[in-house]
């Protein structure tokens, strides 16, 4: 009866969240002194009432009372693998004599430990990448190679090689089931929140995460639908909801309009369950590194530091860029001859096509391009539609492109003579999309934010679909780039680059 009293003091408070009873951590839930007595459905949920003038929104009235779903064993099944991987990569160094019995059955003994210390059997979080575990697998078969190595002489005198090859062999081959299930189970989440919101999230997630929305929590009834979600009306029961689903994470979203003593509650009820609890800041768009939660008379409040736009990390940028471009310049020199004849000989007019652009801080430059169209090109413009809507102009099928044109814009070969826009600081290998001073006259508050940096040659827009993106999606890329700039990011996206071009994704 301990825990029961425990429980009804924390729910005994006057809240208009928590009218159901917390419940009690997973290993005494099990146990029937302390099991939650059922609460009639009306305080479950406030049911979404029925509109016949509108569609009928798929909803669950109320929270069922019976078990929740088993959550995967993955976790169990990872550490039984690894487990084995070691044993039997052990045996196999002791077989053929490439370590001793002490130090296999330390290695066997160990390696599962190290593990489980390191965090590789924990739950996942949200925003783990796919390659977050596997990281940490070989992060932590370094890290134990290397506590090996330095303490083995105060327990071995030898075999200090066949130590760190069988932890490495180990952090390899662990790796591999640490991959499969990274791509195999994404998180199980409830969205909590106003309809708009819920239906923007639910949009706006990556199907390459994995993760699965199982039910969604409302502020109020909807008249349009979600889709299969379970909808369910007020937060109330979100731990019910949450715990019934098997739900690794409730996700708040911006706008729920919950006050701070009702999110601690909340996170109380949640924890009973196992579920983990997300709240939206209202960020758009920045990354976890530019963020941290600080605490000052009381005010705890999420401080999000200013992007990197000048000082020495932007300097190393620019003189490492132009100096790798130069090299490429010229290494790329006897292919733009070939190029040049080849364009001159298909149609007459100069090979090189030179066009304004908008710069940093809206200074124009002339942007050289391999000309892929034909000579009265710009002339034609006007008596042509464009297939996007918004600023950019666009034609999946352009009659203007001449055929070696359409290989050059294929492989992106048009775009080398950018190379020497780079060298002369005009440009920068990695940044947004150059613009056109037509564009630029026609920019709103937001696309200008592209233009306190250079333009790049590639950038997020060419990585992520070039001219398949649609106005505001090569928008919002471009700002993501300049509010969130590392030198870091610059090596991902010229790693990216590579595939995109290879793809052909969005050449036209």
């Amino acid at each position: 009866m301990g825990m029961t009293q425990v429980v009804n003091d924390v729910v005994g408070a006057d809240t208009a969240l928590l009218r159901t009873q917390l419940p009690a951590p997973r290993g005494i839930r099990s146990a029937a002194r302390v099991a939650p007595t059922p609460v009639p459905p009306t305080q479950l949920v406030a049911p979404v009432l029925p509109d016949p003038s509108v569609p009928a929104v798929p909803e669950v009235s109320t929270v069922p009372v019976s078990p929740a779903p088993v959550r995967p064993t993955s976790p169990r099944l990872a550490l039984v693998l690894d487990a084995a991987i070691a044993l039997a990569l052990a045996a196999t160094a002791v077989v053929l004599e490439v370590a001793p019995l002490a130090v296999a059955a330390a290695v066997v003994a160990g390696w599962p430990l190290a593990l489980l210390a390191a965090g590789r059997y924990g739950r996942l979080s949200l925003g783990q990448g796919r390659f977050a575990r596997p990281g940490l697998v070989l992060r932590t078969g370094g890290r134990v190679a290397v506590v090996a190595l330095a303490v083995s002489p105060l327990l071995w005198t030898t075999h200090l090689i066949a130590l760190a090859t069988l932890v490495a062999a180990c952090a390899l081959a662990s790796t591999v089931p640490a991959l499969v299930g990274a791509r195999r189970r994404g998180l199980r989440l409830v969205l909590a929140g106003r309809p708009a919101d819920v239906r923007d999230a639910l949009a706006s997630m990556s199907p390459a995460t994995g993760h699965e929305v199982v039910a969604a929590c409302l502020t109020r009834s909807s008249k349009e639908s979600l889709g299969d979600v379970p909808t369910y009306v007020g937060f109330e029961s979100s731990s019910s909801v949450a715990h019934h689903h098997g739900a690794d994470a409730l996700v708040v979203l911006p706008g729920a309009g919950l006050q701070p003593v009702e999110v601690r509650r909340l996170h109380w009820s949640l924890a009973g369950v196992g579920t983990e609890l997300y709240l939206g800041t209202g960020l758009l768009d920045v990354e976890p590194t530019r963020t941290r939660v600080v605490s000052s008379g009381g005010l705890d409040v999420l401080h999000v530091t200013q992007p990197a736009l000048d000082g020495p990390r932007r300097l190393v940028k620019d003189v490492v860029e132009r100096s790798v471009a130069l090299v490429a310049f010229v290494l790329a020199l006897p292919v733009l001859a070939a190029l040049c004849l080849a364009i001159r000989r298909e149609t007459p007019g100069p090979a090189i096509f030179r066009q304004e652009r908008i710069g940093r801080d809206g200074v124009p430059f002339t942007m050289l391009k391999l000309r892929s169209m034909g000579v009265e090109a710009e002339g034609q413009k006007s008596g042509l539609s464009s297939d996007s809507e918004g600023v950019l102009f666009k034609i999946r099928l352009d009659p203007r492109i001449t055929p070696l044109g359409q290989k050059l814009r294929k492989y992106s070969l048009d775009e080398l003579p950018q190379l020497w826009n780079v060298v002369r600081g005009d440009m920068s290998l990695v940044g947004p999309r150059p613009a056109l001073p037509g564009e630029v006259a026609r920019y709103d508050v937001d696309p200008r934010r592209r233009l306190v940096v250079k333009p790049g040659v590639t950038g997020l827009w060419q990585v992520s679909g070039r001219s398949d993106l649609t106005w505001e999606e090569s928008v919002r890329l471009d700002l993501k780039y300049v509010d969130n700039w590392s030198l870091r990011l610059d090596l991902t996206i010229l790693a990216r680059t590579a595939q995109a071009v290879l793809g052909h994704r969005g050449a036209y």
